[in-house]
């Protein structure tokens, strides 16, 4: 039932030209990391926010907001319950830590994969991205450290992305951990394939 309504969703949103980008639990399922996502999340721009709650707001209902959001500077957060599935859209994406904020720098290099799924394309957002995001997230270690194996295995697939991340305020111990995989992966023998595409 999640991947008819990812489908039905990403039909609505690509027809409307959003710049968008599947992340978390779906974005880990995808790259074999988890069995079984249990919502959708999206990233987009702030500029299209607007649109995409009109959009899920017709294929859904608008769900109450999670008090857990107070970690969060994120700009906008749309919650939508589509066909029973959860549905959380982040504009400007934005996670509060003891040394400032990070935001995520949402634009076209953060989606580094696309699927066709019934004949529909999704774009991915990056395991790079998200290896930074779950780190600034309480209780997400399991997950970091599922990304950072594969990273480790299979390279990093724009290393960009990380290195603009180091630049951001992030805290001591996320730009630690950070900076060494980047450097383990520069060294030849963690040279591994692409990832999927």
């Amino acid at each position: 039932m999640l991947f008819d309504t990812l489908v039905r969703i990403a039909r609505a949103l690509n027809q409307a030209g959003v710049h968008w980008g599947i992340g978390a639990s779906v974005l880990l399922y995808y790259y074999g990391l988890v069995d079984a996502p249990h919502d959708i999340d999206i990233v987009i721009s702030e500029a299209d926010a607007d649109v995409v709650a009109s959009i899920l707001g017709g294929l859904g209902r608008e769900a109450p907001g999670d008090p857990a959001r107070s970690l969060y500077s994120t700009s906008r957060f749309l919650e939508y319950i589509v066909d029973g599935t959860d549905v959380d859209v982040m504009a400007g994406f934005a996670i509060r830590h003891r040394s400032g904020t990070y935001v995520f720098p949402f634009d076209d290099r953060s989606v580094t994969m696309r699927k066709s799924v019934d004949g529909v394309t999704i774009p991915f957002s990056s395991l790079e991205d998200w290896y930074v995001l779950y780190q600034l997230m309480p209780g997400r270690e399991a997950k970091v450290k599922l990304i950072e194996d594969y990273i480790r295995s299979d390279g990093i697939a724009d290393e960009v992305l990380l290195e603009r991340a180091l630049a951001a305020e992030l805290p001591p111990h996320v730009h630690a951990r950070v900076d060494e995989l980047v450097a383990s992966c520069r060294h030849p023998q963690h040279q591994g394939s692409s990832p999927i595409s």
